[in-house]
């Protein structure tokens, strides 16, 4: 299978998604489908994001410890 090429977010995009985060870490069901169509990306993509950040939240947890 050929390898996805790598999303570059719009600013837009990002600071929204941000937004969302801030929130609630978790963005699942039909909020995650109409975020993803507010932002003209696929649902994929907003699920990959939303892992990737906690990911990412997750790890500056432990480095404030």
């Amino acid at each position: 299978k050929p390898k996805r090429m790598r999303t570059i977010f719009t600013m837009e995009q990002l600071e929204r998604m941000e937004k969302e985060f801030a929130h609630q870490q978790y963005m699942v069901g039909t909020d995650r489908y109409f975020l993803a169509v507010e932002l003209g990306l696929t649902e994929t993509q907003v699920k990959v994001w939303f892992q990737n950040r906690r990911i990412k939240w997750r790890k500056q947890l432990l480095e404030t410890q």
